[in-house]
């Protein structure tokens, strides 16, 4: 008995010892982590983290791969230390529960006595969203090194995939920018770009579609390695409302989504609120503003995969600074609260006051170590739940049910993509010897494949009879072959179909190189040999490489030869535009060169040196001298503006809502201003001397308005009420026979989300117009998923025209056609016209 006693305390000696020797975040990095004006910077987040790593065997840290500028991603892995001897059977139990074909009763309850609660929690996804990455350190810590009975509970049930940032580059982006004006009026003020290399906010509306590097990471981590139960993306919001928004989520909801993944995030929703409301921690809502229904971000994906997804959203401060607010400055307004006060969704409101980084860092770690709670006192509960889900969604299919990608089609190469971003999804994807792809539903994610592929419409809840639908958070649709331009037919698969499963990497691997503007992926093809110095000759649909001779019977209206590499530039206002990014994003990866165009550089070449910073790369450019007048057009032969409010353009101000607040905080002098009289000349200029000037969207209504030319918005002044449209896919014909619309199938699918629809009227005899693509002269004709209210005002209306102007050319896209880098359907209309500005031929 007296030596078992002395081991017993030897044991916690040495616990107690080693537990001493794992700094805090706070004197490992030498300041107090979660201090007013304090900030951790990503590579000491990592420092950290990989130094609790080695001195607690707690923890492991896994890499998760680079970064889009080169920067490390990790993920923290922490459990006990018997877990972290096992983790390849806990990885493993994990898969086959998210598996269960084959596997019977007896086998599913021993995988879930045996398995363990694996859970991830996403950091800082959107970058100045900060705090949670601060608090990844303080919470890991906590775990490295606590004793307590509950704790290792928690410990020994359950394994933490903690990712610091999703986001790491924006995270040093928003660190760097905070500490640059640290002490000045622009302390804790936005950054004039966007805070991810490409996609900024949109880093989390890249789920579905995986084109950016950490969105890949991390889905691989989750779909392939790790199979966690839950996962929770940890956010903030505004700083006049509620204090945190937590599970259960506000309406509408996807009945296909199984309904244990909302009864399971009901549940682990409100014991967070419990526990925080515990500790006092007021201003806690749910059934607010984030439904669920969206498919596109981090957790929500999740969803349709059989993973229990949450969103916590707390209220925020000026990055590491402090705010007060008034009690006067609270208000409600979004679905599920509109008006500040009490109600049984927000039963104990915040009453104003100081708000600081510390308090989100700690409601999030009260409401995170509630989750761990949770996932360890239900721990059989998590583990057999996402069995029953995945072996719904296989018993949800028909005998021989399956989705058919066929070869035989107008776009095989996008097909091919399509095929291939399901398998990268984890989808299993079968390949057979004539080239069709064939995806079977009997599978764990029949839904998810459902929800791809199908079409969408919208679920129109009312909350009081006679009142208006509660409407999306974010869009309406992500029909996949609608917006690739792809054929997919819902089918039976013939029993004797020798298809061979395939890898997203196989698929990707023996991609066709395209010879037709049938389809984008030709872009590669055709920007490689302009490079390469060879000449490319166009006809109809037809790509010739190397040879300007016209194939027999080939020359159509529409014929060109491409003179050269285009000269391409995008406008980069100081207002951090998404679109311009995922505009660079798109060009880039289909083989263009684009160059950033700032706004003193556009004023210059009107006439007007302005101060300001330019940049070559598009990433983040540095203040520098005011640049040198230089004509627009001996730079570029084509300029894209993004889709941008006029305001952003003229004025380089968001517009206000009428009534609504003025006031916006001043930018430091050399990211401040539009382009002005100076920079309207200046790209009239450019156009007139030759130039092709491509807007898109909202961007329309400014050079409308700044160039004569016979064309108008007529849904310009449309009230809300009676035209909206959240983000749906629209037919449109298009018209043949031009070089922007080369290749295209006489009807499209186009995303839109802006009330945009053109009239044009004959112009004078030195302008010419076309009309590129209209929308259906029926109405009904007009939706092809999503919802929208007021499809009667765009029929017969022109949706993309070009024109003339000078010696050069306008075109006009009242969509974004590269929306989110999704609708590879309308691509063409932005290849196609860049490659009109170094066009050689007759119109």
């Amino acid at each position: 008995m007296r030596v078992l006693r002395f081991a017993f305390v030897a044991l916690f000696l040495s616990i107690a010892s080693q537990a001493a020797d794992v700094k805090s975040p706070s004197d490992f990095l030498g300041f107090q982590v979660g201090a007013d004006r304090k900030l951790a910077d990503y590579k000491q987040i990592v420092s950290y983290l990989k130094a609790l790593a080695a001195a607690t065997p707690r923890v492991q840290i896994e890499t998760l791969g680079k970064t889009t500028l080169g920067n490390e991603m990790v993920m923290a892995v922490i459990s006990s230390e018997a877990n972290m001897r096992n983790l390849p059977r806990i990885r493993e139990i994990a898969g086959k529960l998210a598996d269960p074909r084959g596997r019977g009763p007896e086998e599913i309850d021993s995988l879930v006595r045996e398995g363990k609660s694996v859970v991830l929690v996403t950091c800082n996804i959107h970058s100045t969203e900060i705090a949670s990455s601060q608090m990844a350190m303080e919470w890991a810590h906590a775990l490295a090194t606590a004793n307590d009975a509950e704790t290792l509970k928690r410990l020994d049930d359950v394994v933490l995939l903690l990712v610091p940032s999703v986001n790491p580059d924006g995270q040093i982006m928003v660190t760097d920018w905070y500490r640059k004006y640290q002490g000045t009026k622009y302390e804790g003020g936005r950054l004039p770009w966007i805070y991810h290399p490409y996609v900024g906010h949109d880093n989390n509306r890249d789920w579905y579609m995986l084109t950016q590097v950490e969105t890949k990471n991390l889905s691989h981590a989750i779909y392939h390695r790790w199979h966690p139960q839950l996962f929770v993306d940890e956010h903030q919001m505004g700083s006049d409302g509620p204090r945190m928004f937590i599970p259960p989520f506000a309406d509408p909801v996807d009945p296909d989504v199984h309904p244990l993944i909302w009864r399971e995030a009901n549940l682990i929703g409100t014991n967070m609120a419990f526990r925080l409301e515990q500790k006092s921690k007021a201003g806690l809502i749910y059934g607010y503003e984030f439904d669920a229904y969206w498919l596109g971000g981090t957790r929500n994906t999740g969803w349709w995969k059989n993973i229990t997804g949450l969103l916590l959203e707390t209220a925020s401060a000026k990055i590491a600074t402090p705010i007060f607010i008034e009690p006067s400055e609270l208000h409600g307004g979004p679905k599920g609260l509109v008006d500040y006060k009490a109600t049984i969704n927000h039963p104990n409101p915040w009453k104003g006051g100081w708000w600081r980084m510390r308090d989100i860092m700690d409601y999030e770690r009260i409401a995170s170590d509630a989750l761990l709670e949770l996932a360890s006192e239900r721990r059989s509960d998590v583990l057999r739940d996402v069995s029953v889900r995945a072996a719904s969604a296989v018993a949800s299919a028909a005998s021989g049910e399956a989705y058919r990608i066929p070869r035989d089609q107008r776009d095989y190469p996008s097909a091919r993509l399509v095929a291939a971003l399901l398998a990268e999804h984890g989808v299993e994807v079968r390949e057979a010897p004539n080239g069709d792809f064939w995806i079977e539903m009997a599978q764990p994610y029949a839904k998810f494949i459902t929800e791809m592929l199908e079409l969408q419409r919208y679920p129109e809840v009312r909350l009081m009879p006679g009142k208006d639908i509660l409407r999306p958070y974010d869009v309406a649709t992500w029909t996949l072959p609608l917006a690739m331009g792809v054929t997919v037919e819902h089918t039976t698969m013939p029993a004797a179909t020798q298809a061979v499963l395939r890898t997203d990497a196989e698929i990707r691997g023996a991609m066709p190189q395209a010879m037709s503007l049938s389809s984008p992926e030709s872009a590669h093809t055709i920007n490689a040999a302009l490079r390469r110095g060879e000449s490319v000759s166009i006809s109809g649909s037809n790509v010739t490489i190397g040879s300007t001779e016209k194939a027999e019977g080939r020359k159509q209206k529409a014929e060109m030869e491409l003179l050269g590499t285009p000269r391409v530039a995008i406008y980069k206002p100081w207002t951090a535009s998404i679109d311009e990014g995922w505009t660079r994003w798109v060009l880039e990866t289909y083989g263009f060169e684009p160059k950033t165009l700032t706004t003193p550089e556009v004023r210059a070449a009107g006439g007007s040196v302005a101060s300001g910073a330019a940049s070559g790369d598009g990433r983040v450019p540095e203040a520098g001298a005011p640049p040198a007048r230089a004509a627009l057009h001996s730079r570029f032969d084509a300029i894209i503006l993004p889709d941008l409010e006029r305001e952003e353009i003229a004025a380089g101000k968001r517009r206000s809502e009428e009534g609504g607040m003025r006031y916006s905080e001043e930018m430091p002098p050399e990211y401040r201003g539009g382009l002005e009289k100076e920079g309207a000349k200046g790209l009239r200029d450019f156009v007139e001397a030759g130039g092709t000037l491509i807007a898109f969207a909202h961007s329309c209504d400014y050079v409308i308005d700044e160039f004569n030319i016979p064309v108008r918005n007529a849904l310009a002044r449309i009230k809300p009420e009676d035209f909206s449209v959240p983000g749906s896919l629209v037919r449109i014909n298009v018209t043949g026979g031009h070089p922007v619309t080369a290749g295209m199938p006489a009807q499209a699918a186009a995303f839109i989300d802006a009330p945009m629809a053109f009239e044009t009227t004959a112009p004078a005899t030195d302008l010419q117009r076309w009309i590129l693509a209209t929308y259906p002269e029926e109405s009904r004709e007009i939706l092809l998923s999503g919802w929208i209210n007021g499809a009667d005002k765009l029929a017969r209306k022109a949706a993309a025209v070009a024109m003339t102007y000078g010696k050069g050319k306008i075109v006009l896209i009242g969509f974004r056609p590269q929306h989110r880098a999704q609708t590879h359907g309308t691509f063409p209309l932005i290849f196609n016209a860049i490659w009109w500005s170094v066009r050689k031929g007759e119109e």
